[in-house]
C-alpha cells in the first residue's frame, strides 16, 4: 500500500509532483494546502533524501518508481488519478522529466504545459533553432556515424563551421554534464573516440562573463525578473574551480542590457510555457554584447533560489510550483534586502585529513557534505560538492571581498 494511502481520499482537487534527479530547494511543507491532495512521484534516492530530510509526512502519498519514461509515468499517474475525482495538476521542477510529464499532461488531459511547449527547453539545438535572430554561438549536431565514416573529412567540415576553440555538449543535460573545452582538431578526435552515450551538439567555445537571468511568466506576461552574475562558467567546475554567483545591483549597467536581452529571448520563444519560470544564461564578450547561451523552463539548482529570496524576496522555485498550480503570484517589487551570494566547492580525488572554513566577514550559512576520512573523487558535474555556503551582506564590496576569498580557498586536505 502507498505510504498515507489513508489520507488521500479525503481532499477533492489534487497535485502530483513528479520528481527524478532534482532536489527540493525549497521546503516542501510550503506545497501543502488545506483543499488539496498532494501526492509525490519520485525515484528512490529522492524518496531516500526526502525520509532523511524529515518531510516525508508532508505528502498525502509516495508513489517510489524508476520508471520515468512518458508511457511508464503515465500508467502510474493514471492510477493515482482513477482514484480521485477532482481537478488534478501534474507539477514537475526537473529538467530530466520536463518531457515526460508534458506527455503524460497531453495524454491524459490534464491542465498545464504540453510537448510543444517545453521542446526547445529540453534539446538544446531545438532551443536554437527556435530563436532566429538572437545573438548565440555558432553550432552544428555532431552525427557520429557522420564522423565513423570519414573522421578527417567530418572533423574539418565541423571545426569549418564553429572554429576553433570548440565546446561539446550533450543536447539534453544541465550543469555542464559532459561537455568538454576542444583546442584542436586532434582532441576532438580523442573526444569522439571515449564520447558517453548522450546526442551532442558542437558550438563555438564563447569567451566573457556569464550571467544568468531568472524571470516568472504569468499568462505569457514576464511578471519578475533578477540579474545574477557568475563567478566561473558551469564546464570549469570540473577543473576545480568553484561553481557560485552573486546577485548583481541594480545601479550595474549591464543590468538593463540583460533584462532587455532576456525579454527578446522569452518574445521570441513562441510556444513557451505561459505559467512558470526561465533560467536564462547569457555570456557579455569583450564589447559589451550579450550572446544567448541556453534557456530553462525551470527553476535554477545550488542555492539559487535562496540567494533571490535573500535579494528580492521571491523564491523562483516557489514561485515556480505557484505558477504551474495556478495560484496568483505577485512580485514585491520594492523588496531589496541584503546582497547575496552562493558558492559550491567541487570534490577532489584523494582522502579527506582536515576541514577549513576560512575567516568571511558576510552573514553566513555554511555546510558540509563530506568528512574526515572520506575517500573522494574528483567532481564531474556541480551536484558532486564538497560544502556549499550561502552568504548575504548589506555591503556589496564586502560579499565580493568573501567570495574572493572563498574563490580561491582550500576548505579541505587531502591525503
Amino acid at each position: 500500500m502507498p505510504e498515507n494511502e489513508q489520507r488521500f481520499d479525503r481532499i477533492g482537487k489534487l497535485d502530483i509532483v513528479v520528481q527524478n534527479v532534482a532536489s527540493f530547494r525549497i521546503d516542501p511543507a510550503s506545497l501543502a494546502r488545506p483543499d488539496r491532495s498532494l501526492v509525490l512521484i519520485c525515484s528512490p534516492v529522492k524518496e531516500s533524501a526526502l525520509r532523511q530530510r524529515g518531510r516525508a509526512d508532508v505528502f498525502d502519498e509516495i508513489v517510489v518508481t524508476s520508471d520515468f519514461t512518458p508511457d511508464g509515468l503515465a500508467r502510474t499517474v493514471g492510477a493515482i488519478v482513477d482514484r480521485h475525482a477532482g481537478e488534478t495538476r501534474l507539477l514537475c521542477h526537473d529538467e530530466y522529466v520536463l518531457g515526460a510529464v508534458a506527455v503524460v499532461r497531453e495524454k491524459l488531459g490534464i491542465t498545464g504545459d504540453r510537448p510543444v511547449n517545453v521542446r526547445p527547453f529540453t534539446d538544446k539545438l531545438a532551443m536554437k533553432a527556435a530563436l532566429p535572430g538572437i545573438r548565440m554561438p555558432r553550432h552544428a549536431p555532431w552525427d557520429a556515424d557522420a564522423y565513423a565514416e570519414n573522421p578527417d573529412s567530418y572533423v574539418a567540415q565541423v571545426l569549418g563551421i564553429v572554429g576553433l576553440p570548440a565546446f561539446v555538449k550533450p543536447v539534453n543535460e544541465s550543469g555542464a554534464v559532459g561537455a568538454a573545452r576542444i583546442d584542436t582538431a586532434d582532441e576532438l578526435r580523442n573526444w569522439a573516440a571515449s564520447a558517453g552515450p548522450w546526442e551532442f551538439e558542437i558550438d563555438e567555445f564563447v569567451e566573457g562573463t556569464l550571467y544568468h537571468v531568472d524571470s516568472a511568466v504569468r499568462d505569457a506576461e514576464v511578471v519578475h525578473v533578477h540579474v545574477n552574475q557568475d563567478l566561473h562558467p558551469c564546464h570549469e567546475y570540473a577543473d576545480g574551480k568553484v561553481n557560485g554567483s552573486f546577485t548583481s545591483p541594480g545601479d550595474d549597467p549591464v543590468v538593463p542590457v540583460l533584462k532587455a536581452f532576456n525579454d527578446k529571448v522569452l518574445a521570441t520563444l513562441e510556444h513557451k510555457p505561459r505559467d512558470g519560470v526561465f533560467h536564462h544564461e547569457i555570456f557579455v564578450n569583450a564589447a559589451g554584447e550579450p550572446i544567448f547561451l541556453e534557456i530553462a523552463a525551470r527553476a535554477p539548482a545550488a542555492l539559487i533560489p535562496m540567494t533571490g529570496r535573500i535579494r528580492w524576496g521571491v523564491d523562483i522555485e516557489q514561485a515556480l510550483f505557484t505558477l504551474q498550480r495556478g495560484e496568483p503570484f505577485t512580485s514585491p517589487a520594492n523588496h531589496r534586502g541584503p546582497f547575496a551570494a552562493y558558492v559550491y566547492f567541487p570534490k577532489k580525488a584523494g582522502t579527506v585529513t582536515a576541514l577549513k572554513r576560512p575567516a568571511i566577514a558576510s552573514d553566513h550559512r555554511w555546510t558540509w557534505n563530506l568528512a574526515v576520512g572520506d575517500a573522494l573523487t574528483d567532481a564531474t558535474d556541480i551536484r558532486d560538492f564538497a560544502a556549499s555556503v550561502l552568504l548575504w551582506n548589506d555591503d556589496f564590496a564586502a560579499l565580493r571581498r568573501d567570495l574572493d576569498l572563498l574563490d580561491t580557498a582550500t576548505v579541505f586536505e587531502l591525503a
